[in-house]
């Protein structure tokens, strides 16, 4: 069997898993009796934010290309980006980023190794963020353990190991390390206020700051190759935590929602490749 074959195989099983558990412990009906009810201007204002976020993810990809003197246009790579995102969730048997790195490979000299460099030091970037985001959240947080300021001391120690890894190991992308950086964190605050007004969408007044928390937690989730894993990990920590596990499940639909519309706009560029073809004669 094909190896890329099996690997969406075993995704789409794990997926299923993913999908049994959260329906198995959630109460669907009441679930969907909060999505019925969001207001529909803070779902505006959610998908906004979250575009918006997407769009910056783009700039920061574009930062490490150009430490590789790739230079795509700001436009061209946005397009790029936004058709990755739409193979990643619609065609994952093809994804995103391979296929970039194709289109890509064929219209630019540079070599593979150096596009799957920046995918992956992106995504690290981005991890960086998250991290301190989520202590942040956790901060402000009602949830109190023993030494828990202690936990701010791990927000420089990753990021000087970030820088460290990039020195040691990725050195040609050392002078990106600032503007990614920036970049990174200004994609994870939109991505916080994606979910705080989808929260405000489902009417919730209490305990807001803790879903955030618990949601930017289930974010580091994205790492397992499964549909769901957002969405089952946010469920289970919502429960440990003693949070409403249908309001959470409609908080990460609606999240997912706002993701599925954002990716959409990739469809443009795979039905009129053209407009690919169009930036690199402008």
């Amino acid at each position: 069997m094909n190896k890329k074959v099996l690997k969406y195989a075993i995704r789409v099983i794990l997926s299923v898993v993913a999908l049994y558990i959260i329906i198995s412990k959630v109460d669907l009906t009441q679930a969907w009796n909060y999505l019925q009810r969001a207001k529909w201007g803070y779902l505006i204002l959610s998908f906004l934010s979250f575009f918006i976020s997407k769009v910056i993810a783009a700039f920061r990809l574009n930062s490490l290309y150009r430490t590789q003197e790739l230079i795509l246009s700001e436009k061209l790579n946005l397009k790029l980006n936004f058709l990755g995102m739409f193979y990643n969730l619609f065609i994952p048997l093809v994804g995103g980023e391979g296929y970039k790195a194709f289109w890509i490979k064929k219209h630019f000299n540079v070599r593979v190794k150096k596009l799957v460099s920046s995918a992956l030091l992106d995504r690290a970037s981005g991890l960086v963020a998250l991290c301190l985001l989520t202590v942040v959240f956790f901060w402000y947080s009602h949830y109190d353990i023993p030494y828990k300021p202690m936990f701010f001391l791990a927000v420089p120690l990753i990021y000087f190991g970030h820088w460290l890894v990039l020195r040691l190991f990725f050195k040609s992308f050392l002078p990106s390390w600032g503007i990614t950086s920036i970049y990174s964190f200004f994609v994870q605050v939109l991505q916080a206020a994606t979910t705080y007004f989808i929260i405000l969408a489902i009417g919730i007044d209490q305990h807001i700051l803790d879903y955030i928390f618990v949601f930017l937690l289930s974010c580091f989730a994205f790492v397992l190759p499964m549909i769901g894993a957002r969405e089952m990990a946010f469920v289970f920590g919502a429960d440990y935590l003693g949070l409403n596990m249908e309001l959470s499940l409609a908080i990460s639909l609606l999240f997912y929602l706002s993701l599925a519309l954002s990716s959409l706009s990739g469809a443009y560029f795979v039905l009129v490749p053209r407009s690919l073809e169009k930036e690199l004669r402008s």
